[in-house]
């Protein structure tokens, strides 16, 4: 039954174009992506207004994103922090830990590349797991 619901999120995510496998961008292509400014419906994913994937998170930045995405270090990528909305210090040490165990450029920066390398939180109908 789980595997059946795994499938189904997974095949819905890749349709919606929400799934963590999505295209990468390059660092310099990181200034030309949105910003991460609300939630996944259905899974603790960072999303931009459009809610496409393809967004990007930093030091400063605050709102409905941040506690996406810190929701998603906590359940899924053994990276305790503070869930505030605010990307601080703390948001920024376990995403440079998180890029450092995955081998790509440590810049303390959330993007598509970073996504590619986390797991995150889907929820519904009672059963929540981490898919990565």
């Amino acid at each position: 039954m789980i595997r059946a619901v795994r499938v189904v999120a997974a095949a819905a995510l890749t349709l919606s174009g929400l799934w963590v496998g999505a295209a990468q961008a390059s660092a310099a292509s990181l200034a030309s992506l949105p910003t991460c400014t609300r939630q996944a419906t259905l899974i603790y994913q960072p999303v931009a207004d459009n809610y496409s994937s393809d967004c990007v998170l930093g030091y400063g930045n605050q709102g409905d994103g941040v506690v996406a995405l810190q929701r998603a270090l906590n359940q899924c990528n053994n990276q305790p922090v503070g869930v505030d909305g605010i990307f601080g210090n703390e948001t920024k040490a376990a995403i440079v830990r998180i890029q450092r165990a995955a081998g790509i450029t440590q810049d303390g920066v959330y993007g598509p590349q970073t996504r590619n390398h986390m797991g995150f939180m889907i929820y519904g109908s009672g059963e929540q797991y981490c898919v990565y």
